[in-house]
């Protein structure tokens, strides 16, 4: 019982709404009959309690840790009382899976690790990372849009992982700023790239080529997302439409990346208002 009281007040306020701060999600929302953009909003503003958990400067990785293991316990069958109510009845009206809520939870312990290091050897734990932290979050909210088969979650697993990839990309220098590296160190032997560059920020060919490569693999991933949506029925891809956005809006960023030979060092890349509605507009008008 004293770890469910480690539970944050503030979970117990979740009132189905995200007003901290930007979101790529929300437009994506738009395309959602009400009830169900309600329960995706809920459900964002989970992900982003657990993350902020994980991220939070004012905690020790002791009590990040005592947080993230009370939200797994509270995810047991048997704890649902611990649950804030309206996230529990949401859990039970769109079927959810708490397994899959509890490896969401797992990949955020991966981002408190025992040091304020974060690093990863290989691709491959890397790619566990992005499956808990993204991929799941985007096999669930396909059943909160309505949308279920092998095929959408093919889309969902192979997109988390190219949005995930493209977030480490941009986001490299300010990751390496708290000490966290997410580009696998067997990359930075095969460029000849140092930690210590990347912590610096200091460009070079090599880092050029480096991040090419990350964005080659992300690329990969979006093109695998592709086939699975080329796979989908007609109904599947009306309910897909948020995901749908979601690739048009991070696959805007990649390409800018690209253009600039990746400056990621120097810019903070996004995509800005107009670019955003015009790719609403092209996945509203899309022929299925």
């Amino acid at each position: 019982m004293e770890q469910m009281q480690a539970l944050p007040t503030t979970s117990r306020k979740l009132r189905g709404t995200v007003q901290r701060r930007p979101s790529n999600l929300l437009p994506a929302l738009l395309l959602l009959p009400a009830g169900r953009r309600k329960d995706a909003l809920l459900f964002g503003e989970w992900c982003r309690m657990v993350d902020d958990i994980a991220d939070s400067p004012g905690r020790t990785p002791d009590e990040k840790r005592a947080l993230l293991e009370a939200w797994l316990l509270a995810l047991k069958s048997g704890h649902e009382e611990a649950l804030p109510t309206e996230f529990r009845e949401m859990i039970i009206r769109r079927h959810l899976v708490r397994h899959l809520l509890s490896e969401i939870v797992r990949g955020m312990l991966m981002d408190v690790g025992e040091t304020k290091r974060i690093r990863y050897a290989t691709f491959e734990e890397l790619r566990t990372y992005c499956h808990r932290v993204a991929s799941v979050v985007g096999l669930l909210s396909a059943r909160i849009f309505g949308a279920s088969g092998p095929v959408v979650e093919s889309y969902a697993e192979q997109l988390g992982i190219a949005l995930q990839l493209t977030n480490i990309l941009r986001d490299v220098s300010e990751d390496a700023s708290i000490g966290r590296i997410y580009i696998p160190r067997e990359d930075l032997e095969r460029f000849g790239v140092s930690e210590d560059q990347i912590i610096g920020a200091l460009p070079s060919p090599a880092m050029t080529h480096l991040l090419n490569h990350q964005a080659e693999r992300a690329d990969s991933y979006f093109a695998k997302a592709e086939s699975a949506w080329s796979e989908m029925t007609v109904n599947q891809r009306r309910l897909m439409r948020p995901a749908r956005l979601m690739s048009g809006i991070y696959r805007d960023l990649l390409l800018q990346m690209y253009r600039d030979r990746y400056d990621v060092f120097a810019k903070r890349y996004r995509v800005p208002v107009f670019r955003k509605f015009l790719i609403l507009l092209r996945v509203m008008t899309a022929r299925s």
